[in-house]
């Protein structure tokens, strides 16, 4: 039974057609930066949360949405996430907040740390911009800083955040990196399923992967939300699909059809299996 539950925890590391392609894999605060820059010139308006208009936690909340990430909607209720950055220690990526009374007590107003000293933000009278923390309004206006981007985020190619996975304490080594998607962490199959000797087959015509051991199966399509584990089946909270020619499957299919304890660490970014 331990032996099955590894398999088809492995399963969800999913079957892979025939080719191989690496994921390119940039920082998190890059893809963060790259997008708030690209909004430069966008106008301001208050409630805004879109290219067509933002307001200054409607800009950040967009920005880092666009990178996996999903922070509250307020200013104030931004300050209240991630953990606390000093001003001499602040990287790419972080949030800088600020305060017409100079009260960390009444925040109203924040933008995005992208380095030199400088933030990009929605100013209230400028739009989207690049402007320095130091500047005559600003400095003595600042009243903190908060980091949401752990230091080991990452994002592939196609911008999903890669996500780390270990399984009874080994870190899974795949060619296709497990990644989030919707805040679902997708994994691929092969990687393991090889290494502990079950079956797998691809129904090219059906577009469909099987894995066997013994008497047990699982199975499922691309691009549906349904899976099978020894004939249960099972709603998926993404469908199965291709990346870099690998197949990815929700990873919380372990829990839900073999019963295996699946813990997120948010902090860290991390997924850890253990049967």
């Amino acid at each position: 039974m331990k032996r099955w539950i590894i398999i088809a925890a492995a399963f969800l590391f999913a079957f892979t057609p025939f080719f191989e392609q690496e994921a390119q894999a940039s920082s998190i605060s890059d893809q963060v930066i790259s997008t708030g820059k690209s909004q430069v010139g966008a106008p301001y308006q208050w409630g805004g949360t879109t290219p067509s208009g933002f307001d200054c936690s409607g800009f950040t909340g967009y920005v880092f949405n666009k990178a996996g990430i999903s922070l509250p909607r307020t200013a104030a209720q931004q300050f209240g996430a991630g953990d606390y950055v000093s001003k001499s220690n602040l990287r790419p990526g972080d949030l800088v907040f600020f305060s017409e009374t100079r009260s960390v007590g009444n925040i109203t107003h924040n933008g995005i740390y992208i380095g030199n000293g400088d933030m990009v933000h929605a100013s209230g009278s400028r739009g989207v911009e690049i402007r320095s923390i130091s500047s005559f309004y600003w400095d003595p206006r600042y009243v903190g800083a908060r980091r949401v981007i752990s230091e080991n985020e990452q994002v592939d190619s196609s911008g999903n955040e890669v996500i780390p996975v270990t399984i009874n304490g080994k870190t899974l080594q795949t060619d296709q990196d497990p990644f989030l998607q919707n805040d679902t962490t997708m994994v691929p199959l092969r990687a393991i399923f090889e290494e502990l000797g079950a079956d797998v087959e691809w129904n090219n015509s059906l577009r469909q992967a099987e894995a066997t051991l013994g008497s047990k199966s699982v199975k499922v399509a691309i691009n549906d939300r349904t899976g099978y584990a020894s004939g249960s089946r099972f709603s998926l909270e993404e469908p199965a699909m291709i990346r870099g020619d690998r197949t990815m499957v929700p990873l919380r299919f372990v829990s839900e059809s073999l019963g295996a304890d699946v813990n997120w660490n948010r902090s860290a970014r991390t997924v850890t299996i253990n049967q």
